[in-house]
Parts: structure tokens; C-alpha cells; sequence
């Protein structure tokens, strides 16, 4: 269904979201009955993104995700079906890159690590889905050539700068012409990256990352 309406986008987005959750072992152990509750919280995110068309941590999700124990792994996943039923309505680079921001807030005050206070009571680990932890899954594999390597993002297979000319060349045969999910994939690479790299200027970081791709379709 195609529509412009941010609205309309957003109500269609967050719909196809949940579906795609509620298809997750990962997360439906976490979620359980509070699936409407995330479809606030996610129609939330959205709104102000594509309606209201700014960056804000989102409140409702991150305590949503806190009563929920949801662990990072968990907590990508849940952003990737997010992002993945956004992609699908064209909403435009500029609105995927406020909810990939807006993810990342969230992300960011949930995970980062804090330095224990003296008298503090040891942290619980939080609860990660094992069977279905795309991490677990990714470590369980020799990794390819030409991947990205955190947290000094160097390439794999060359040694440069991810992502390098030859991995530039393979993402846009890989992603075949959809050049807004492509944007997706490497504005969540260039979060990452500025998390993992914090000395790195933002204009070079969104050159490297982003800069090298077409402006028109390929």
C-alpha cells in the first residue's frame, strides 16, 4: 500500500512491526502479554520521528524495555523489525535516520555501562535469549571478508576503513537497488561506530559511512 501520509505511515509501520515481533522466539519471551503495550510505545517512536519530524529519547520504550529485562541483543532485534517494516512504506532517508537516532538514544541509556559504586549489590546479568541471539549466532560462524570489525571498525579482510571500496561495491550488489534500506543498514553501522569511536569527527564519520552512496537509485 502506498501513502505519503505521515499518519497513515506511521499506524501501517507499527502494525507490520508487531507482526513481524510477534514471529520471534527472542521476543516473544520477553514481551509476552505486554504486545500492546510495545505498539504504543513503538507508534510513539514513529510519531515523533514522521509526524513531528525530530530526535528525542524515547521514554515509553526505554521504560517499557526496562520492565520488560530486555537485553541488547533482544533490544537490536526489536529495532531491526522496526526499521525493516518502516523501509517497506518509503518514508525518506531523513525519517529513517530519526528513528535509527531515536533507537539509539534509547539504546544507549539502557546499555551503557556504569561504573559499580562502592556498596552497590552485584548487577544481574540480563536475561539474553540464547537460541536465536543473533550475536551467539554470529560468533558460532567464521566471520567472511570485508566485515566490519568493532570497536576499531577496520575491515576484516583488508585492514582499511570499513565500510572499505570492495565491501562499498559488494553492499550495493548485495542490497540490489534499495538504496533507503542500504541507508538503514549503514546509518546503524555509523551509530555504532560513534559509540565505539567517540574521537571520531561527525562530519567524517557520516562521509565515510554514508557519503559514498549514489544519489539516485542503482
Amino acid at each position: 500500500m502506498e501513502t505519503k501520509d505521515p499518519t497513515d505511515i506511521v499506524r501501517l509501520a507499527t502494525a507490520e512491526a508487531l507482526r513481524r515481533i510477534a514471529g520471534e522466539t527472542l521476543l516473544t519471551s520477553f514481551v509476552g502479554s505486554r504486545m500492546s503495550a510495545l505498539g504504543g510505545s513503538l507508534r510513539d517512536v514513529l510519531r515523533c520521528a514522521l509526524v513531528a519530524q525530530r530526535v528525542a529519547a524515547p521514554r515509553r520504550l526505554i521504560t517499557l524495555c526496562r520492565d520488560l529485562a530486555l537485553g541488547p541483543d533482544a533490544f537490536d532485534l526489536l529495532g531491526h523489525h522496526v526499521l525493516g517494516a518502516l523501509v517497506g512504506y518509503r518514508p525518506g532517508p531523513d525519517a529513517l535516520v530519526r528513528v535509527g537516532g531515536a533507537l539509539g538514544l534509547a539504546r544507549r541509556e539502557l546499555f551503557a555501562h556504569r561504573s559499580a559504586a562502592p556498596g552497590d549489590p552485584p548487577r544481574a546479568a540480563p536475561r539474553v535469549g540464547r537460541r536465536n541471539s543473533a550475536a551467539i549466532r554470529y560468533r558460532s560462524t567464521k566471520p567472511p571478508e570485508h566485515l566490519p570489525a568493532p570497536p576499531s571498525w577496520t575491515c576484516t579482510g583488508c585492514g582499511q576503513e570499513w565500510p572499505c571500496a570492495v565491501k562499498q561495491s559488494q553492499l550495493l550488489a548485495e542490497f540490489g537497488g534499495a538504496r533507503a534500506a542500504l541507508a538503514v543498514y549503514l546509518g546503524s553501522c555509523l551509530l555504532a561506530a560513534a559509540r565505539d569511536l567517540p574521537g571520531l569527527p561527525l562530519a567524517r564519520a557520516r562521509n565515510r559511512f554514508l557519503g559514498w552512496l549514489p544519489r539516485r537509485p542503482f
